[in-house]
């Protein structure tokens, strides 16, 4: 599995940016930390949702971290279903 703190780096970055395709971005990103060990799926995905929530709670002005919540939260949502 990829490493946590360079998908929140790349993330971070994310979250402050205005391109027209970010939810996309972010969405790569986060499937891209997420794809190299599909039996610790579950485990990656709630170390990001926990480390989301902690970028969120910082309150960095520019930051949105809404689409990368979302899309963590939709996944996880997935896997209970």
């Amino acid at each position: 599995m990829r490493r946590l703190r360079p998908c929140l780096a790349a993330l971070r970055v994310l979250a402050r940016s205005k391109a027209p395709l970010r939810h996309r971005l972010i969405e790569l990103e986060i499937d891209e930390y997420l794809k190299n060990d599909p039996l610790n799926f579950a485990r990656g995905l709630e170390r990001l949702r926990v480390a989301i929530q902690n970028e969120e709670a910082k309150l960095h002005e520019g930051e949105d971290w809404s689409v990368a919540r979302e899309y963590v939260r939709s996944l996880l949502h997935r896997m209970t279903n």
